[in-house]
């Protein structure tokens, strides 16, 4: 099943151009920088949706770096190793983008009012797409060694 799903979007990928896939990550970091240019007191009705719990709204955050940086670092791979099928370490070289990515998200929020840019998050966000582009790593290595 697993394997059937890989050759399918395997297929997608390759009909696909670079260019679709830039496309994507330009398009992920900018609903990122979207989000990260709320002022605070807007963000700050994260809090509403968890039900005003400070613990609960520390995790919701949490998730939402996690998630967030995970679809972009699982972009950036996609992206990474359609463009230069010679980059032998294109996992590597996701992880180094996204952390230059969150760098600049994070200097961004610098800049927005009541806004924070914080160590933290960053390293959040690395692990989340850490995380992320493992997976799909070992899922498509999971999956070439099952069609052998």
């Amino acid at each position: 099943m697993i394997n059937t799903i890989f050759l399918v979007v395997e297929k997608r990928l390759k009909a696909s151009s670079n260019l679709v896939l830039w496309g994507f990550v330009a398009l992920w970091y900018g609903v990122i920088f979207y989000l990260s240019h709320i002022p605070a007191a807007t963000s700050a009705s994260t809090k509403g949706l968890v039900g005003g719990d400070d613990t609960m709204n520390a995790i919701f955050r949490f998730c939402a770096h996690l998630g967030v940086f995970g679809v972009l670092g699982i972009l950036l791979y996609a992206a990474l190793q359609r463009s230069f099928l010679w980059l032998r370490r294109s996992f590597i070289s996701a992880l180094f983008f996204t952390l230059l990515l969150a760098i600049s998200d994070e200097a961004h929020q610098y800049y927005v009012p009541g806004r924070h840019a914080r160590l933290q998050d960053i390293c959040t966000d690395i692990v989340g797409a850490g995380i992320s582009i493992y997976a799909v790593a070992m899922l498509r290595r999971f999956s070439s060694a099952t069609t052998d």
